[in-house]
């Protein structure tokens, strides 16, 4: 049986939950590339300090933490990834229109005020 325009209903309303894993990500940047099944797999990353194994401190004239003595760890930047998503190319097009979107949002409502 065909579908026809009157058939369809003129208005739908989607309601969005949060399941109990929801979290929100902040993201410094993407990694990623065409999975063997053709789709875009993405993994979102945040770049911060190495966090130090141990740091021995002086204790300065007033009893507490002075200047450190020795940092024990790993140098350098730690490249957290934070998350991976792989999503088809009609997808991938749905969320770039959806990005572009917010950065034309952003240039007039946002960036006007910021002077950037």
């Amino acid at each position: 049986m065909a579908t026809t325009k009157r058939d369809l209903p003129e208005e739908i309303l989607i309601h969005y939950i949060k399941t109990p894993s929801y979290r929100t990500y902040h993201v410094d940047g993407a990694y990623g590339g065409i999975t063997p099944n053709g789709n875009i797999y993405c993994e979102f990353f945040i770049d911060r300090n190495v966090t130090p194994q141990s740091i021995l401190y002086n204790i300065n004239e007033k009893g507490g933490l002075g200047k450190p003595k020795k940092v024990t760890g790993k140098k350098g930047i730690v490249r957290e990834i934070e998350c991976g998503i792989s999503i088809d190319i009609r997808t991938a097009r749905l969320l770039k229109n959806w990005l572009e979107d917010r950065i034309k949002e952003y240039e007039t409502t946002v960036k006007p005020f910021k002077g950037k």
